[in-house]
């Protein structure tokens, strides 16, 4: 159902403490927390006497204590006490996940071990970039991810959608153009000579007509940039203001999914209120998102992972991008095979 075999994101890094942190991901419940060195630990959320979750207890010299009868876990999954005993059964201990921490995130790795190389995490440098001012959030949206992908991808609903911060008709009837290679999709638009919407004019100042751009670019199994920049419509594009949009959409269920978000912009780096206010916008709209979504979910129930059965030409890109998560899940079952 999911591709195993890549890093999704689990947390903000500054959310992870030296506290037990429960979430499911790809189906499985796993458990974060931070180990007696600082690090990130990622495990299995089920003790192996009884199958309680681990996340109901706590830690307790640095390992997991399991509420129930007191087992305590070590970060690399063995049990390495059992009240009461002093034999502890090989089979005493939980599966552990290659764990990461880079660009303000926790990322973790839920396939094949071996196969983990931080140089395959998403380069989102934004985010603590110093050229760059980030902002963020999380949004859990009671959908499929790929329904998430689908709206990222096809950026006309913003003209509908989202008419009161980012969008106008502008949007939605400027063409578009779709590239796909073996990794990744990108959608672009163009919107020229347009009324700036509500929330450019305060993020960017521009009061007067703009010309406007948005490339969202995919990898799989689900992470979507989109680079954003304006400009005065009488001036040229070397007066932009430029901005990154960083989606990072973990599965959670076949029918939930983590939503991780920042906005990054190269103007105005130090002017706090502004970041702020993005901030604060950009959470609004996703939350616009969020309710679409859920309602779509809803409305389609098990049929939310299949193809769209009615097809026009702004979801040229969002379908090639479910065409590149089934050529990775085929590759990932041909070689277990």
């Amino acid at each position: 159902m999911w591709i195993q075999n890549a890093w999704y994101v689990a947390a903000f890094s500054r959310d992870l403490e030296h506290a037990l942190l429960p979430r499911t991901m790809l189906g499985k419940a796993v458990l974060l927390y931070r180990g007696r060195d600082g690090k990130p630990v990622a495990m299995a959320d089920k003790c192996p006497h009884r199958g309680v979750p681990l996340s109901l207890g706590k830690l307790v010299d640095g390992m997991v204590r399991c509420t129930y009868h007191g087992l305590r876990i070590d970060s690399d999954g063995q049990c390495r006490h059992i009240p009461c005993q002093t034999l502890i059964p090989a089979q005493a201990r939980v599966a552990t996940y290659p764990v990461a921490e880079k660009y303000g995130f926790t990322w973790v790795w839920m396939g094949e071990a071996a196969l983990a190389d931080m140089a395959l995490i998403p380069d989102v440098h934004w985010m603590d970039d110093p050229d760059w001012t980030a902002c963020g959030g999380y949004h859990h949206v009671g959908a499929d991810y790929q329904l998430m992908n689908d709206n990222l991808l096809d950026l006309s609903h913003e003209s509908y959608l989202h008419d009161k911060t980012i969008g106008n008709e502008a949007v939605a009837e400027a063409p578009v153009k779709t590239t796909v290679n073996a990794d990744a999709v990108r959608v672009h638009r163009d919107i020229l000579n347009c009324e700036p919407p509500p929330f450019y004019v305060k993020a960017t100042g521009f009061t007067d007509r703009i010309n406007r751009w948005h490339t969202t670019i995919f990898t799989p199994p689900s992470f979507n940039l989109i680079e954003n920049g304006s400009y005065p419509a009488t001036a040229g594009r070397d007066q932009a203001l430029e901005r990154r949009v960083i989606h990072l959409t973990t599965p959670e269920t076949a029918t939930s999914c983590h939503y991780f978000w920042g906005v990054a912009r190269a103007y105005q780096r130090d002017d706090t209120v502004l970041t702020e206010f993005i901030r604060q916008q950009s959470s609004n709209t996703f939350d616009e998102d969020k309710a679409m979504l859920e309602a779509q979910q809803r409305s389609l129930g098990d049929a939310a992972g299949s193809a769209f059965p009615v097809a026009l030409c702004t979801d040229v890109g969002p379908i090639q991008a479910r065409k590149l998560i089934q050529k990775r899940l085929a590759g990932e079952h041909a070689a277990s095979v």
